[in-house]
């Protein structure tokens, strides 16, 4: 086994840590909220499903050599994982207006002042997606230019 499908084995496993891990957090009043770490399997466990799958599938055919296989399938992942960043994005930005109305309503009612100290922020998980489908793309590329299989 060459270094290029050791790297393309290694960034589908990159893949499918990233489902597991934090996309963004929620906190109010500097403490996490319960469920506040959202993470894709938790938000869109179909997505993290496919992910997993297709992982697991591209790293099956970069061992046995499926250089289709494994084309297909990257692309596929790669596009999945778009996807599911475009979707968590916009969760994010929803959970940050639910909060913003939700704070502008409670200070209205209240003559204190602001009546929520929230923060919506990225996680890990994000960012280590970004990464993922980009080293699986360039793993992918260096992989099928190669004339090893």
């Amino acid at each position: 086994m060459n270094i290029r499908r050791i790297f393309l084995i290694i960034a589908c496993l990159v893949s499918a840590g990233a489902v597991f891990v934090p996309c963004y957090m929620v906190q109010i009043d500097y403490e996490t909220v319960r469920d506040g770490y959202i993470t894709l399997f938790s938000a869109y466990p179909y997505y993290g499903i496919a992910i997993l799958v297709l992982d697991l599938f591209v790293i099956g055919a970069t061992v046995v050599g499926l250089k289709k296989g494994y084309v297909i399938a990257s692309l596929i992942n790669i596009g999945v994982t778009i996807s599911s960043l475009v979707n968590i994005y916009i969760n994010r930005e929803s959970a940050s207006a639910v909060l913003r109305v939700t704070s502008n309503l409670l200070s209205s009612l209240s003559s204190k002042g602001p009546a929520l100290n929230y923060r919506v922020e990225d996680g890990a998980g994000f960012f280590m997606l970004v990464f993922a489908a980009i080293f699986i793309l360039v793993s992918m590329i260096w992989n099928a230019v190669s004339n090893d299989d």
